[in-house]
């Protein structure tokens, strides 16, 4: 992964911004705020507004914008990451959804930032995808593009799976329990952070797998080089429910024997950060990361005597 910085012509030299508003037009308030950010966009000098799209299904791999808002929450960034497909638009995600990790500000915040970008004051940052294929026993082969995870995991009636895990051909482990999990480091702060996986920076070439409720403490998360290699699950328990969702999103119901190849995908998914962007203070804003526990007035001083 990496960071690229926009040139920085002359202002005479530099064409008006072009900006396109995306989000999940189901929701009001999405539909609200886009209104007044269109308003607010088409106002303001060296922007232009290239269009609205707040339908769910329409092809944004060919959006002929710079920079692209996603108007909502994070599972809105992750559906329009997928739909961009190997061709995406650099991503500004304002949250008009509940925790807001991928979408950090809210609509008023970019109204106050909108200096940022018709002065191209920002930065974008090429995240992780990931590219995960499956392979049945009979049936044909699909592709799909993730941005956050690929989980392997128990459906009802929920039973005790056994999921084997290659790496380039090398058996790793069996493991036993409700599921696995290969993360992006993007995905790291999602489902496998509440299962006791680690938290990796979003510029990391890393996944990470992370057993769900393992059944021995022996199996325990691992952080492993995303560059090259290739991730193969396969569910070995006969008869078992087992499903394979992508993003939280995409759900797949699988069978033993089926095989499920993770790698990392082909075009990274690119987000703006604007000036003063910190993945840690979106730790500690957004997860409480390192807050004090209610109660807990901190360390107690210790008094010595002569």
């Amino acid at each position: 992964m990496s960071t690229t910085t926009p040139s920085d012509p002359s202002p005479s030299a530099v064409p008006p911004l072009r900006i396109a508003i995306l989000g999940n037009g189901g929701k009001p308030e999405v539909q609200t705020e886009s209104v007044r950010l269109a308003k607010a966009i088409q106002g303001r000098m060296g922007l232009v507004l290239t269009g609205v799209d707040l339908a769910s299904d329409s092809d944004l791999s060919v959006l002929q914008a710079d920079v692209a808002l996603v108007l909502g929450g994070d599972g809105t960034v992750l559906h329009t990451a997928r739909r961009m497909e190997d061709r995406p638009t650099p991503v500004l995600g304002i949250n008009v959804g509940r925790l807001g990790f991928l979408a950090e500000l809210t609509p008023s915040a970019f109204i106050d930032r909108l200096g940022d970008l018709a002065e191209r004051r920002y930065t974008v940052e090429n995240l992780l995808t990931l590219e995960c294929t499956l392979s049945p026993v009979s049936g044909p082969t699909r592709s799909f593009r993730g941005l956050n995870d690929v989980v392997l995991r128990a459906a009802p009636f929920f039973h005790l799976l056994e999921i084997g895990l290659s790496i380039d051909g090398e058996s790793v482990m069996t493991y036993r329990g409700d599921g696995l999990i290969i993360a992006t480091p993007v995905g790291s702060t999602a489902h496998s952070l509440s299962a006791g996986g680690p938290i990796l920076p979003p510029n990391a070439a890393m996944f990470v797998v992370t057993p769900i409720c393992a059944h021995t403490l022996t199996q325990r998360p691992l952080v492993d080089d995303a560059t090259h290699k290739v991730y193969e699950m396969v569910p070995l328990g006969q008869g078992i429910a087992t499903i394979l969702v992508i993003d939280g999103q995409v759900q797949v119901p699988v069978t033993q024997g089926d095989r499920i190849t993770v790698r990392r995908g082909k075009a990274p998914f690119p987000m703006v950060r604007l000036p003063g962007y910190s993945f840690y203070r979106t730790l500690r804003d957004k997860l409480g990361w390192g807050a004090t526990p209610p109660g807990d007035r901190g360390a107690k001083s210790v008094e010595t005597t002569a």
